[in-house]
């Protein structure tokens, strides 16, 4: 069944277009505004954000959310269930509607290539912790995890990702206990 729809970067109207049917609906959403933010003024972009389950965006993006609509953090806090904000390599941070704050280290790269794709690959990490149902700051780990993977290569699809050496790999860096949550899912 569907459970959430994502609103990624598009074309600012239809992002606009498919938070009204996800309102209609009673679909939850993910609102992931990324660069759109740039196009879209204050009044767009507050529409887009209100009453998402998630809202993600990088520092940066943050920033220029709450510039945009002139709205504080907490404004922010005031119309979303839960919001994700990357931080490159200092992880990201969640924070929830109830005023839980969990921070989330980034996962060690053992090289850096290539950054391109790196926000796309965290969101899809996340998404998996999520529809897994494992905890925000689980999903968290596993979405810093591959987007250590694809900073570790050249071209975003380039890795490979084995699910015994990424079970490892989370292990060393979140805990056993986060490997043991995970390793039903990849087949372990």
């Amino acid at each position: 069944a569907l459970d959430l729809v994502v609103i990624s970067p598009n074309d600012p109207e239809a992002m606009l277009r498919h938070t009204v049917e996800c309102r209609q609906l009673g679909m939850r959403f993910m609102a992931d505004p990324g660069q759109q933010l740039a196009r879209m003024d204050g009044a767009q972009v507050g529409k887009l954000v209100d009453g998402a389950h998630y809202l993600i965006t990088n520092d940066y993006e943050k920033a220029l959310l709450e510039t945009k609509t002139g709205w504080s953090s907490d404004e922010v806090l005031d119309r979303v269930d839960t919001r994700i904000t990357t931080l490159g390599p200092k992880g990201s941070v969640i924070e929830t509607s109830d005023g839980a704050c969990i921070e989330v280290p980034a996962a060690p790269e053992q090289r850096r290539e290539d950054p391109t794709g790196v926000g796309d690959a965290f969101r899809a990490g996340l998404l998996a912790g999520l529809s897994w149902q494992v905890s925000l700051e689980r999903a968290a780990q596993i979405g810093s995890m591959v987007a250590t993977y694809v900073l570790e290569h050249v071209g975003t699809q380039e890795y490979g990702l084995e699910p015994d050496g990424f079970l490892e790999r989370l292990g060393r860096v979140y805990g056993e206990v986060a490997a043991a949550e995970v390793a039903p899912h990849l087949g372990g």
